[in-house]
């Protein structure tokens, strides 16, 4: 390679000025070819932390435990009485609370309808909610409907409506037979 000073002594003849350009220029692409590698080196990074799986899975699970931690700790706000559950009547009154409520929706509840959310809550139809039901529900109705939600729903309404199916058929042919409308019809044949 030539040396610096050889290319800066002609510029030095003609004014110091092209002298300080030349030197910005340099430094200045220097910097950037620098800043491309270093944000090349970064994204590589980024994008293999991403993919290992034991990585995602490990942070998955830290997520989660994160988020039973908080929601455990909302529990024991509500539970003022520290009985271990919460009935709907502490429920109600912390719900009141917009703070309370804000904190539900952070974690992508919907608080807005309080009755309804207890019920949903309150898997075991006990008219309280113990802990390991209320974290169990926020985590099953934690964001959006899933996938496996949309299926399970899915297959539960076919499921239903077969069993309605039936039990209507049946009962049009008990009540033909109660009315007598079998014997008219092999009557009238």
């Amino acid at each position: 390679g030539i040396s610096w000073t050889e290319v800066v002594h002609p510029l030095s003849d003609i004014s110091f000025i092209w002298v300080a350009l030349f030197v910005l220029y340099i430094c200045f692409a220097q910097m950037a070819v620098l800043n491309v590698l270093t944000g090349v080196f970064c994204q590589n990074a980024i994008d293999s932390a991403a993919h290992d799986q034991d990585l995602v899975t490990q942070s998955i699970l830290s997520e989660k435990q994160r988020y039973v931690d908080q929601i455990s700790s909302i529990f024991h706000r509500i539970d003022e009485d520290h009985s271990g559950a919460i009935s709907i009547s502490e429920f109600k009154e912390h719900m009141q609370n917009s703070e309370m409520r804000a904190y539900f929706e952070s974690f992508g509840l919907d608080a807005s309808d309080v009755w309804t959310l207890f019920k949903l809550l309150d898997m075991d139809r006990g008219s309280v909610i113990e802990l390991d039901e209320f974290v169990s529900g926020c985590l099953r109705l934690k964001g959006n409907a899933k996938g496996l939600d949309m299926a399970k729903l899915c297959y539960e309404h076919k499921w239903l409506e077969r069993r309605l199916t039936n039990f209507m058929k049946r009962t049009d042919e008990r009540l033909r037979v109660l009315l007598g409308e079998d014997e008219e019809d092999e009557g009238g044949e």
